[in-house]
């Protein structure tokens, strides 16, 4: 298969989004979408992950948890007033049906189309109340590709009228891809509207022509989206496994239509997967950069399973900008990387050089993580520079992350640099950024040593430049670890579940333990930090630490 549109077709989809935009700004898009309703497919989507039947009951039960929000809506959720971004994008993407379709019994099926059909009713109607989150490229992609691969389901026992419906809508909101997918996205949403696209093109016969042009597009955005080393660009591990579970379940499609699968699809799975395991601790949950949560390890070894991709992790993500030093029991993963490019910063924390430790299935040293509502009261806090284990001065961040627009990037940093050194099982690694410049005139350079045996880590923070500004050292800790100080307050003992004690020592500061809260798996946990603070001379500041693993008495 020619997997790549020629220069005409992507002339003439430009030419399409030129003349959405105009028809958008004269009220006219409305009409453009009107026209024949889609076929029956010729091929139901299969569903390669299964839903949660929990879920599913609290929706056969009118409720709704999306995002982190629980809204209770006895008919549909199209009329919630004041939900979130994410909760609203959750429920016009359908993806939710997974869940009925777990849950079973002709009560959910009743639920899933009397849902459909509310929502296209309120669609005809103008009557949604999210209607520019609705009709989002990547929103429309994932409704497409929930409807499509539930589509047997949906119209069992259907009237006829509902059936027609249901094709009608299909039809228009494929026109509307057609017209914007490639063209309209940031971070992963590219991408989504994308894929949906293709799905279609893939099971619905009005729409085969289209299909080249759908698979060039979908080789563009992997090749901008996926790094080299595998990294989606975004740099977040959370997206990195949402992508690859995406690109897996459409990889599924092109086997059932029996079509050879694009080279860029294929080449994609195979860079990403074994970066998924490259940012999972010993518990199989991910590490926390970048608007990432532990997520379910399950779920990540479902999609790992169907990648069939055995790649063993990297120790190293130069284009993603990412360290993992591993040395027995010990795992240490650090973000010694740029910001992401613009159009993939909307994850984006304010963590450059941060570092996570775990030992064995046991985390340590953690990032605070994200909320599960994006714009709930932790949206800024947990993605400052003060929400990670790394030095912060004069509590700024050393990304500058804009409240609008979505939490994008604005000044990026002139300089980030890493290297790495190995010999006889040792690793080095040392790491710096002019974060600090602007602002105070400070460079900053971390330098991580972990030895052969994996218990002893070491580490040293410098700052250089001008004097005066104060600067605190972070080390959060999981809230499963018990901390507390010793020797006068230069050392602290870590103990974790297991019993496994871990002395931190440090020179060059002042050590304290105070509050923090840990969001790794989205809702706020109580936990501890150890915070070492100073402030520079005109020599700067040097601190220097090492935690070192305990003998186990007797």
């Amino acid at each position: 298969m020619d997997e790549d549109p020629s220069p005409p077709s992507r002339f003439w989809s430009g030419l399409k989004y030129g003349a959405v935009k105009a028809a958008r700004g004269a009220g006219l898009y409305g009409v453009m979408l009107t026209g024949r309703r889609a076929p029956p497919p010729m091929l139901v989507p299969p569903a390669p992950f299964s839903g949660d039947p929990e879920r599913g009951a609290d929706i056969v039960d009118g409720a709704f948890v999306f995002a982190g929000e629980r809204i209770a809506q006895a008919r549909n959720p199209w009329s919630a007033i004041g939900a979130g971004p994410g909760w609203l994008e959750s429920a016009n993407g359908f993806g939710w049906l997974d869940d009925l379709v777990a849950h079973g019994g002709q009560v959910a099926q009743g639920r899933a189309r009397a849902l459909v059909a509310d929502w296209i009713a309120a669609d005809q109607a103008g009557k949604l109340e999210a209607e520019t989150v609705a009709w989002r490229a990547d929103v429309t992609g994932r409704r497409v590709w929930s409807w499509l691969t539930r589509y047997a389901w949906l119209v069992e026992g259907a009237e006829a009228s509902d059936r027609d419906a249901l094709l009608e809508s299909l039809g228009r909101q494929v026109r509307h891809l057609a017209r914007v997918a490639g063209h309209e996205g940031r971070d992963e949403g590219r991408l989504t509207g994308i894929a949906g696209f293709v799905v279609a093109t893939l099971c619905l016969e009005s729409w085969a022509e289209e299909r080249r042009t759908a698979i060039g597009l979908l080789a563009d955005e992997v090749s901008r989206a996926i790094l080299p080393d595998g990294c989606h660009a975004t740099r977040s591990p959370r997206v990195q496994v949402a992508v690859l579970k995406d690109l897996t379940a459409l990889r599924e499609v092109f086997r059932a239509v029996q079509l050879e699968v694009p080279t860029a699809l294929q080449t994609a799975i195979d860079r990403m997967a074994p970066m998924v395991r490259f940012f999972r601790h010993g518990d199989g949950g991910l590490a926390l950069f970048n608007d990432s949560r532990e997520g379910d390890p399950a779920e990540i070894d479902a999609v790992l399973a169907l990648a069939d991709a055995r790649g063993r992790p990297p120790k190293r993500a130069p284009h993603g900008g990412f360290e993992r030093l591993v040395a027995g029991r010990l795992t240490l993963l650090a973000d010694t990387g740029a910001p992401p490019a613009d159009g993939y910063d909307g994850h984006a924390h304010a963590g450059a050089l941060s570092m996570e430790v775990s030992a064995g299935q046991e985390r340590l040293i953690v990032n605070c993580g994200a909320a599960l509502r994006p714009d709930g009261e932790w949206s800024s806090a947990q993605r400052a520079t003060a929400a990670h284990s790394v030095l912060g001065v004069a509590d700024t961040n050393s990304t500058e992350i804009l409240t609008r627009g979505g939490g994008i990037v604005g000044r990026r940093r002139a300089r980030t640099e890493c290297e790495r050194r190995e010999a006889e099982e040792n690793i080095w690694i040392e790491a710096g950024h002019d974060g600090y410049w602007r602002n105070f005139g400070l460079t900053y350079r971390r330098r991580l040593f972990l030895a052969a045996g994996g218990d002893d880590l070491r580490g040293e923070e410098a700052l250089e430049g001008e004097a005066g500004h104060p600067f605190t050292v972070r080390f959060h800790l999981h809230p499963k670890v018990q901390v507390s100080l010793l020797h006068n307050h230069t050392a602290a003992l870590l103990r974790t579940p297991s019993g496994q004690g871990w002395r931190l020592r440090a020179s060059g500061a002042d050590m304290a333990l105070t509050d923090s809260v840990y969001l790794g798996r989205g809702e706020g946990r109580r936990g501890q930090q150890l915070i070492l603070t100073g402030v520079t001379t005109e020599a700067g500041a040097t601190v220097k630490w090492a935690l070192q693993r305990e003998a186990r008495k007797g």
